[in-house]
């Protein structure tokens, strides 16, 4: 008897928007500033722990939420590990934190909204960052998920 093999041609759905930032100032500090431009409230939720390459090893990550004005939601993930031995995100070690805004976000410009942190004193830079583009994305499908 021969052997079937059936292969599941999967795509991953990505349903937010990610802008990149490089701030090198501490986390608390740049969620303030970030608060006061957007005027919304992002609150200090419980670190996003993610298994590194050792078995029994881990990163912890800063993580900040809150909820906009148009029922969108915001969430601050800082890319650095607290101990500074990994990366949310490995393959951009440059970018210090990420911004995911996931929920009814589709009234935000992209372009508007990265000129408006790009303004924040403490930022040196923003960009939109493609999902698609990154093989360890997965991790932000745990921030929507809720």
């Amino acid at each position: 008897m021969s052997k079937k093999i059936l292969k599941l041609d999967f795509e991953q759905e990505y349903d937010f928007l990610l802008i990149a930032v490089l701030c090198g100032f501490r986390d608390y500090r740049f969620v303030f500033e970030l608060n006061e431009a957007l005027g919304i409230n992002l609150c200090r939720m419980d670190d996003i722990v993610l298994p590194a390459g050792k078995p029994g090893s881990s990163t912890r990550h800063s993580h900040f939420t809150g909820d906009g004005h148009d029922h969108e939601t915001y969430h601050v993930i800082s890319n650095r590990d607290k101990a500074g031995t990994g990366f949310f995100i490995p393959e951009l070690k440059n970018i210090d934190y990420f911004i995911l805004i996931s929920g009814a976000y589709t009234g935000i410009d992209p372009g508007d909204f990265i000129k408006l942190v790009r303004s924040i004193e403490l930022v040196s830079g923003a960009y939109e960052a493609d999902p698609f583009e990154l093989k360890s994305a997965d991790g932000f499908l745990l921030l929507t998920e809720n």
